[in-house]
């Protein structure tokens, strides 16, 4: 059954590398940079595989620049049930007491 695994990394990096360091990360498949600041950078892995995250990792902690690159976060789900749209009636909707 396919998989949708989701993480979130934080990538300590030589400040003066962060925008070759975001080029380059935004180039592997299913990754999003949210946030830079002081050579810390917080990314964001769609990937189908557990081993894949791993990959990535690896990936990333070979850029030049890069210091560490931290798992900080991961999710996985059914991919077929992720692509399902939520039933109306499991929508957060705040509750009066």
């Amino acid at each position: 059954m396919p998989e949708l695994h989701i993480s979130s990394l934080v990538i300590q990096h030589a400040p003066d590398r962060t925008a070759a360091l975001k080029e380059v990360v935004l180039a592997l498949d299913g990754a999003d940079w949210h946030a830079s600041e002081n050579g810390k950078a917080i990314v964001t892995l769609e990937t189908a595989t557990e081993a894949e995250v791993l990959d990535r990792i690896a990936d990333i902690n070979a850029m030049a620049g890069v210091h560490t690159t931290t798992l900080v976060y991961h999710h996985y789900e059914d991919a077929e049930r992720c692509a399902e749209p939520m039933p109306a009636d499991t929508a957060l909707v705040p509750h009066a007491h």
